[in-house]
């Protein structure tokens, strides 16, 4: 059964844990999410499966040493087999086989991420984050990770610093010279927001080719996972996608992957060294933002001004992932 008094108060949704790349390497991955430890791993029939870590057993963590036995994984410890809803599917030794079940949680993997789906009383999702058409595409690049980062926050100000519209010229200023909301659309679980913004161009070092007009489109899919596309026009057409994913560790710490990819716009030799300048700014300005999120507090009224973009909006909508 699953041990309540680990258990902390985060909002219900989906959740990125790993990589397909990086499951597929591993087979077997330990995880701590959530403020409890979990193992991920993959069946040999090519199933993503998460179980709370500890074998009932002796206690042993599974993602320490166990290994993957067709539908199974061997506990390292006495060898002891769970399948993939965490029940106990044999014991080398013995021929009783208890009735007993270690917790399981929803699994799915797309756009090569392993999501996890979290509910505070484990509750069956009722939606799913869709497949992105780009990320088969030939026409853009391969979808890679940005960077990771390990930050003393919380869903809540992650969400506002990302639908902060005024903060990204003030923060930002060597990417954005202004921004503006222009839409918001929700449909339950999926908040749009689109912007029109100014980008300044010398951080990208454009020499011209790229307007400095560039519009973005935010799709967030529950709190913890969101897809932005750029856009900008002139004799070069950039569109960028991106990726931001946000898993808490526990009530403290935010895991915050990002991923990106770029549409084929060059020569691929060009193409290449335009992906590393928008990888290397997509870097810098998250990072301005790391100190702010990491001392910052979550004031419940705050003196919201009109440029400051749909945070009002957003935070009513996220109330229903934290009910």
């Amino acid at each position: 059964m699953r041990s309540k008094n680990t258990d902390s108060f985060f909002p219900n949704s989906w959740y990125r844990v790993a990589t397909s790349a990086e499951l597929l390497a591993k087979k077997v991955i330990p995880l701590h999410y959530f403020g409890k430890d979990l193992v991920l791993f993959h069946t040999e029939t090519g199933i993503p499966c998460i179980l709370d870590a500890h074998c009932p057993h002796l206690g042993a963590h599974l993602g320490y040493g166990g290994q993957v036995k067709d539908k199974t994984i061997r506990c390292p410890y006495h060898g002891w087999l769970w399948d993939h809803q965490g029940y106990c599917a044999g014991i080398p030794y013995s021929e009783k086989v208890p009735q007993v079940k270690i917790a399981n949680y929803p699994v799915m993997e797309v756009n090569g991420l392993i999501l996890m789906y979290y509910h505070q009383r484990d509750e069956s999702p009722t939606w799913k984050i869709p497949q992105l058409a780009q990320y088969d595409s030939k026409q853009w690049t391969p979808l890679r990770l940005v960077h990771k980062w390990t930050a003393r926050t919380d869903l809540r100000n992650y969400l506002d610093n990302s639908v902060d519209v005024s903060h990204l010229y003030q923060v930002h200023s060597q990417t954005f010279k202004a921004a503006k909301s222009d839409l918001v659309e929700i449909e339950g679980p999926v908040l749009t927001h689109k912007m029109s913004q100014k980008c300044n161009l010398s951080s990208l070092s454009s020499g011209g080719l790229i307007s400095e007009d560039g519009s973005v489109t935010t799709t967030y899919y529950g709190l913890g996972y969101d897809v932005s596309f750029y856009q900008t026009k002139g004799t070069l057409e950039l569109s960028l996608l991106q990726i931001f994913t946000g898993t808490p560790i526990d009530n403290n710490r935010l895991e915050i992957q990002i991923f990106f990819s770029v549409k084929k716009a060059l020569p691929s030799p060009l193409n290449q060294l335009l992906a590393l300048m928008l990888k290397k700014d997509t870097v810098t300005t998250f990072e301005q933002d790391i100190p702010i999120l990491e001392n910052k507090i979550y004031p419940s009224n705050p003196l919201l001004q009109e440029e400051d973009g749909p945070i009002a909006r957003s935070r009513r909508w996220a109330n229903q992932f934290y009910q």
